[in-house]
């Protein structure tokens, strides 16, 4: 279910794992886009900054959606094994937003320009963490709802 201005709107699982598949190409186009950008000789600042705040506001995105809508729906039904799997995958999205934070606190445009090598071999280090987010999700949250 999804609450929007006052609205209570139910999903059925399969709308559920559309809305989240949609989730998962937006972050993976997102990430394409920066290692296009990496594998420039030197940044397109504004570009650069758009496609970092795409992929931030879409990584969010699928965090709250996962959190607020996937998980409490899954939680309904779930055994104590999936419980604690559920409350595994939400741990492990918590400890990977800190990293993802903490990366675009240090990474800002000034220090982008100043440091281009050093700010792409930063991101090459938080790329297989979102994909390996993306797999764990899949992995947890699509299984589970293709069987609803």
């Amino acid at each position: 279910m999804i609450v929007r201005q006052g609205r209570v709107t139910k999903m059925n699982p399969e709308a559920m794992l559309g809305t989240l598949e949609g989730h998962h190409r937006d972050i993976m186009a997102g990430l394409r886009e920066i290692r296009r950008h990496c594998g420039e000789e030197n940044p397109n600042s504004r570009e650069l900054a758009n496609a970092r705040e795409q992929l931030t506001a879409s990584s969010l995105s699928r965090s709250r959606y996962v959190s607020e809508v996937i998980v409490p729906t899954l939680l309904k039904d779930a055994d104590d094994g999936f419980r604690t799997e559920l409350s595994e995958l939400l741990f492990a999205t918590a400890t990977k937003r800190m990293f993802s934070r903490a990366h675009i606190a240090q990474w800002t445009s000034t220090s982008i320009e100043a440091d281009w090598s050093g700010y792409c071999a930063a991101a090459r280090d938080i790329w297989p963490m979102m994909e390996e987010q993306i797999a764990r999700e899949t992995r947890v949250l699509a299984a589970r709802l293709k069987h609803r």
